[in-house]
């Protein structure tokens, strides 16, 4: 064998200067985590931050709404799966305001499903509505009807294209062999109605009516809504609107348990069957129909994310379904701009993550008082004017680390191949 020999001159001084010039802004953390694993992250300055910021999380504004959404981990940048809707509808009696987020889990196929069908279902139901009832004497009430409906109609489609297809009787009696030849031949239409019936999808959406004397705040899930009010003296104040679909929250689990009763697993390790935090979603039909589907049609798809021997678990612990709500609640505000300015948050549940920390362990109202007075003082500052025109990116840059400029730095930058945040999404609307 013959070997060459590679001769490598050394580094002159001024190389060395050069490469640790390239590297002197680099740092790296533990995450408090502990033990000897450590990961890199850049230091920028302070006037690149908030141009990173901007671009990563897609930061967009409109007359009335400003919006950011953002997952900054590299390899999940592309996989999001928040989802928002800002949409202006011409109807009779002028125009109508409509947001929404959705905060999807488990994949893209259900969020992409609501994203895509809800907006259109409430724009259709709110103008026959109209058509029949003038908007000055339109009952608050009729207008929650026609939201909390769209939202169950949409859920029923999902479920009934699954029992259309594949109906509970037919399953219980077939073979393998008979299941298996069933999926093959429509194989493109089983793909989909699977995929949505095993990933799911909350929503959290506000309905204001043409003369800003309404506003209508709808949840499904654990994304969280707050209502800001500054009075003439210039004081703002803030109001959490809706109570959060989880397990975290005592009166969901202590629902799910009188719902099923004689049921241990039905909350375990504060999880609906110890599988899902949300206890209210679109889709996540698994978890709402009997378990032979599960056992029987889904294990292929819930087996991208989850062991077969896990699969099986949750499947025993399907007895009474179903263990997930479809059921809304909708809330309705009376509004005044005449006599205080006004703004809504709305945010997706990995916002209030960020707060919900050792460092700075806010209650909930504390950490609406923040929000609220954070965005209320940038809606009329003259300085930060490149924040203040995005109060969604104002606030999120608070959430990521605010003035601590190398903790910011280290949630845009952390060379991480695991997420080290949920996806966020936050939309800031003010009513004038």
């Amino acid at each position: 064998m013959v070997y060459s020999m590679v001769n490598l001159q050394a580094a002159t001084s001024t190389e060395n200067l050069q490469a640790l010039e390239e590297v002197k802004d680099f740092c790296t953390t533990d995450l408090g985590r502990g033990g000897k694993e450590r990961w890199t992250y850049h230091m920028l300055p302070e006037a690149a931050l908030d141009v990173e910021l901007r671009r990563m999380s897609n930061a967009t504004s409109s007359t009335s709404v400003d919006s950011v959404t953002f997952q900054p981990c590299a390899a999940y940048a592309d996989l999001n799966q928040d989802r928002y809707s800002i949409e202006e509808w011409e109807l009779p009696g002028g125009v109508w305001q409509f947001t929404a987020i959705y905060d999807g889990h488990c994949g893209h196929d259900t969020v992409n499903y609501v994203h895509k069908r809800l907006p259109s279902m409430v724009r259709t139901s709110l103008q026959t509505l109209l058509q029949s009832a003038p908007t000055t004497s339109l009952k608050a009430e009729f207008v929650s009807e026609v939201l909390c409906n769209a939202v169950r109609h949409l859920d029923q489609s999902i479920r009934s294209d699954l029992l259309d297809f594949l109906p509970h009787d037919h399953l219980t009696k077939m073979s393998d062999v008979q299941l298996n030849q069933h999926v093959s031949h429509r194989y493109s239409e089983w793909n989909s109605i699977s995929t949505r019936c095993t990933q799911g999808s909350t929503v959290l959406l506000a309905l204001s009516d043409p003369l800003k004397k309404n506003v209508w705040i709808l949840n499904l899930g654990d994304s969280i809504a707050v209502l800001g009010s500054r009075s003439l003296s210039g004081k703002w104040s803030a109001m959490i609107v809706n109570s959060v679909h989880n397990c975290s929250n005592p009166s969901e689990s202590q629902r799910i348990r009188q719902e099923h009763p004689s049921e241990q697993a039905c909350v375990c390790d504060n999880r609906v069957l110890g599988y899902l935090a949300p206890t209210r979603a679109f889709g996540d039909t698994w978890l709402k129909v009997p378990s032979v589907y599960t056992r029987r049609a889904f294990v292929p798809h819930l087996q991208d994310w989850l062991p077969p021997r896990q699969v099986a678990q949750y499947a025993s612990r399907i007895l009474t379904p179903p263990y997930i709500s479809d059921l809304p609640e909708v809330y309705h505000h009376s509004l005044d701009v005449s006599q205080q300015e006004l703004l809504l948050i709305l945010s997706s549940d990995g916002l209030q993550d960020l707060y919900d920390n050792d460092d700075t362990q806010l209650s909930d109202q504390e950490m609406a008082d923040r929000w609220v007075d954070l965005v209320g003082r940038h809606m009329h500052s003259t300085t930060d004017m490149d924040l203040q025109s995005n109060l969604a990116l104002r606030l999120l840059r608070d959430a990521v680390g605010g003035d601590n400029t190398e903790l910011v730095s280290r949630n845009l930058t952390l060379e991480m191949e695991d997420k080290w945040m949920d996806d966020i999404t936050i939309l800031v609307q003010r009513f004038r």
